[in-house]
Order: C-alpha cells, then structure tokens, then sequence
C-alpha cells in the first residue's frame, strides 16, 4: 500500500501544476480546522459568532467547512468574534 507522501509524489510527477492545486486545498482544510476550534474553544455556536459579525450562520458554516477566498478582513471579524487574535504568517517557497 502506497502512503499519502508516495501517492502525491506520483501524481505530481505526471502532472506538476497539480502540487499548488493540492497545497491550496491542503491549506484551506487547515484554515478550515483552525476556525472551527477557535469558536469551540470559546464555547461558542455557529449562530453566536454569526450575530456578532452581523452574517448569517450559514456563512459561519462556509466559512468553517471550506473557506474560499476569504478576505483578511473576514478572518480578522471572525477572530474578534470568538475573542481570538489573528496572525499572519508569511513564507517564501522554493
């Protein structure tokens, strides 16, 4: 049985445009988590954090099930509706 690190590497091989496609998906998945364990850990719902950025709870939801091109503005509200603070980090690839 192949690993995930094995399978990417072949895919990647055939098709190299596909490693940004699968990066990006890894990162909104990552971003995705990030969000739903802020609100959590505040012990907070969906329609909680949705009044307090004056959105809808369904928006909550997108946001926290697959976040796709949301602005920093957004990910900034979010933080400061579930009492966070938001950090940017930036890294160079090679």
């Amino acid at each position: 049985m192949k690993t995930l690190k094995q399978f990417k590497a072949e895919i990647i091989a055939d098709e190299p445009q596909l490693e940004e496609m699968i990066a990006s998906d890894l990162a909104e998945l990552e971003l995705s988590q990030k969000l739903r364990k802020l609100r959590k850990d505040a012990g907070l719902t969906q329609k909680i954090v949705a009044e307090r950025m004056h959105v809808t709870r369904a928006y909550i939801s997108q946001l926290e099930g697959r976040p796709q091109n949301v602005t920093l503005a957004t990910l900034f509200k979010y933080a400061r509706a579930v009492g966070a603070h938001f950090n940017i980090n930036a890294e160079l690839g090679g």
